[in-house]
């Protein structure tokens, strides 16, 4: 017997477990699918990374709460399995912490938007699961301190600016001279959150196509991969959703004179968003919706090039510049943002005033 599947039997399944299977490339978790005697019953198992996420605990407490809230508004989301100790966690003897699921029948999950239709969908499900959140009010553990805190990488920026620990400082102070010349801006932006201008709201904080099930038709049934929901602002989803899905390159696309900002694809999401979401937002968040995605977009700049000047230490690499490519990507598609911002903005209020 394998350590899954000794593990599964720790969890309140009430079908006969038949076979236990790895799914996944298992990046951050690893996960199984659980197959029992019913075949429509069908569960997830993993094993949660205790050095991504040091409070698991706090996490799974988390997404127990966001996704009971979910459920009583008769919506579909994860269900959480508990364990025969009726905690929503298993610690195996070795420390490890294992979480189970019901796996949510006929659906599909997609890597990248290859279509406008597609963009919009990934918008509303977005827009959804905020929507369906924006009325709770639970505390959550912050199980990711300063995660998304532009002040808080401005400190670790100026450390490895200071010790250049492999002397590659000299190579990307033009790169760093970007970084430093928009700080202002985005300390003004996080103050707003600071001091509850933008207001406090639950986020899923890893809004990517992938982290949202479809269904036969192409519509949204839920969000998926939890582990990361906190409080901050929902616009920091927006923001990083606008990231990905309008970069039609991948993150280390070789020439980054070639990467800038798609607006079709811009609007395809907005739409879908706003769709969902338009009518909780106040107006401070639909003011600063376009911004977010400067934002974001500029601290993953800042965290690429940060990793480089320290030694790759943080991302995973494939060749020796790696992270610097990833920096200079972020940067093209960021001066891209800056230079449509205001048909950006134009788009945003076009799309608010016609629902």
């Amino acid at each position: 017997m394998s350590d899954a599947q000794l593990i599964v039997t720790h969890f309140c399944i009430p079908e006969r477990v038949t076979r236990v299977a790895a799914l996944g490339e298992g990046f951050i978790n690893d996960t199984f699918l659980v197959e029992t005697i019913k075949d429509k019953k069908k569960y997830i198992l993993q094993r949660k990374n205790r050095t991504v996420f040091p409070d698991i605990p706090g996490m799974m407490d988390n997404i127990r709460k966001v996704t009971s809230h979910i459920l009583s508004k008769g919506a579909i989301t994860l269900q959480l399995i508990p364990s025969t100790d009726h905690l929503c966690y298993y610690q195996d003897r070795d420390g490890e912490y294992w979480t189970c699921f019901t796996y949510i029948q006929d659906t599909y999950t997609y890597d990248v938007a290859g279509s406008p239709d597609l963009i919009q969908a990934g918008g509303e499900g977005v827009g959804t699961f905020h929507s369906l959140l924006s009325d709770f009010h639970e505390p959550l553990t912050d199980t990711l301190p300063g995660f998304h805190n532009i002040s808080y990488r401005f400190d670790q920026f100026s450390l490895s600016l200071e010790r250049d620990k492999v002397s590659r400082l000299n190579e990307v102070t033009p790169l760093a001279e970007e970084v430093l010349s928009r700080k202002e801006r985005m300390v003004s932006f996080l103050k707003l959150i600071q001091n509850g201008t933008i207001p406090g709201r639950v986020s899923h904080n890893d809004t990517k196509l992938s982290n949202f099930l479809f269904d036969k038709h192409g519509k949204v049934v839920c969000a998926i991969d939890l582990d990361t929901v906190m409080r901050s602002t929902v616009l920091y989803d927006f923001g990083d959703a606008i990231r990905s899905y309008t970069n039609p390159f991948t993150e280390d696309h070789p020439n980054h004179s070639q990467v800038q900002m798609n607006l079709d694809r811009f609007t395809a999401f907005s739409q879908g968003y706003l769709s969902k979401a338009a009518w909780f937002l106040n107006e401070a968040e639909r003011t600063h919706l376009a911004f977010s995605a400067l934002y974001i977009t500029y601290e993953q700049f800042l965290r690429f090039l940060m990793d480089y000047i320290d030694g790759d230490t943080y991302y995973r690499i494939r060749y020796p510049t790696h992270n610097l490519v990833r920096a200079r990507t972020q940067l093209a598609l960021l001066k891209s943002m800056e230079d449509r911002y205001t048909l950006m903005q134009n788009k945003l209020y076009e799309i608010i005033n016609t629902l």
